[in-house]
């Protein structure tokens, strides 16, 4: 399926070329829309070509409304594979259930994730420690190194969100210093910048006290909502924290698990989602935040755990949801050629297996052969990005 759109795809992008050069005239009203449907490698190449499609490309309502069409195709898992001191990104387009096995396509890689994971938030990636913050376009190839940010302080954490009105990426960086009185390391300041602007970082005047809760918990952004899972000053229990990317105002959302755990944060039916398994009943536990102004959430337990602890997947372990409402499991560690990564449905109680070949092959060029290779995480909604930064 995949192979027979990358062929029409490229015999389009050729029919245009092949019409700059006839008699024959396209309406310019119809190549935005034409344009839309083509891969960003294929536009890259239209740069070139003309000004005309050059200002079409670069256009910021053209770059905002491919985003959309791009986001309603079949959105790509994205690995993060740690060895030999290296980080590397690699992408898998989930064909669902026709599919037994697949090649991932080797996107990037990055010196140092530093502290916090790096998910793909609509087509960008933020990675690398203070002192050289980048956010990168697997799409393009391209990166970005931001402003430094002025500070003493070693514990800085970083997540990126998106405005879909404005079309606006955001940076927004966590100082972590040392609260007096509860000896916690909360939030000290929250510092944001603007990619399109590429200026300084703003202070955050108005936040509630908070911290990280775990550096290896990932952030999620939704709708232009950025979530992630934060510690209290008042409390050493859990709760969600929101920003709101375009005012850049913070919410506490309360309400959820009161236990100690390490949630996945993911998206279930469109829903911000924690996800985590339960130690002692051996299940999947999700809790769906229903509505974020009321802190409702809604909490859903699937036995499947304990199919497993007597199978050949013992070492697998939850990552995220896809698109289908598949929870996805994943392996610790890369220990052989191939490895399988596990989609369960908690809907309909099915589980399919994918087998990823060709990992090492695709890493060997780059690192020595390490006799084991990390999955540090796994996230869904990966999007081609025509942004070049």
């Amino acid at each position: 399926m995949e192979k027979q759109r990358s062929k029409k795809m490229k015999k389009i992008s050729d029919d245009l070329i092949t019409c700059r050069a006839n008699p024959v005239q396209i309406p310019f009203d119809l190549i935005p829309e034409i344009l839309k449907g083509l891969p960003v490698k294929t536009l890259a190449r239209f740069l070139s070509l003309s000004k005309e499609y050059t200002s079409i490309i670069r256009n910021r309502d053209f770059m905002k409304s491919y985003l959309i069409k791009s986001s309603t195709r079949p959105q790509s898992l994205i690995f993060t594979i740690a060895g030999n001191g290296k980080h590397c990104f690699f992408s898998l387009l989930d064909q669902g259930e026709s599919t037994s096995s697949s090649v991932p396509t080797y996107l990037m890689n990055c010196q140092d994730l530093f502290r916090t994971v790096a998910p793909s938030v609509h087509g960008l990636i933020c990675h690398g420690p203070p002192s050289k913050l980048i956010v990168s376009n697997p799409s393009t190839r391209r990166s970005k190194i931001l402003p430094k940010i002025d500070t003493q302080s070693v514990s800085i954490y970083h997540h990126i969100g998106y405005d879909p009105i404005d079309g606006d990426y955001k940076v927004l960086c966590m100082i972590k210093g040392m609260h007096v009185k509860w000896g916690r390391y909360l939030a000290q300041e929250l510092r944001v910048l603007t990619l399109r602007k590429r200026t300084s970082w703003m202070v955050i005047e108005d936040f509630p006290p908070h911290c990280l809760c775990y550096e290896d918990t990932p952030d999620l952004c939704i709708n232009g909502v950025l979530y992630y899972v934060a510690m209290l000053d008042t409390a050493a229990n859990h709760a969600v924290m929101s920003f709101d990317v375009r005012s850049e105002k913070f919410h506490l959302i309360k309400g959820g698990p009161d236990h100690d755990f390490r949630p996945k944060l993911t998206r279930y039916e469109g829903k911000p989602t924690l996800l985590f398994p339960g130690i002692a009943d051996c299940r999947i536990h999700l809790w769906v935040l229903v509505d974020a102004a009321k802190h409702e959430w809604s909490k859903m337990s699937y036995d499947v755990l304990s199919t497993l602890v007597h199978s050949p997947y013992f070492h697998h372990y939850l990552f995220c949801t896809n698109d289908a409402g598949e929870i996805v499991l994943a392996p610790d560690y890369v220990r052989s050629k191939t490895f399988e990564v596990l989609f369960y449905h908690p809907k309909k109680k099915t589980m399919r297996s994918v087998v990823i070949q060709g990992i090492r092959e695709l890493m060997v060029p780059r690192w020595d052969k390490d006799r084991y290779l990390r999955i540090i995480s796994v996230f869904s909604g990966q999007v081609d990005n025509l942004m070049f930064l």
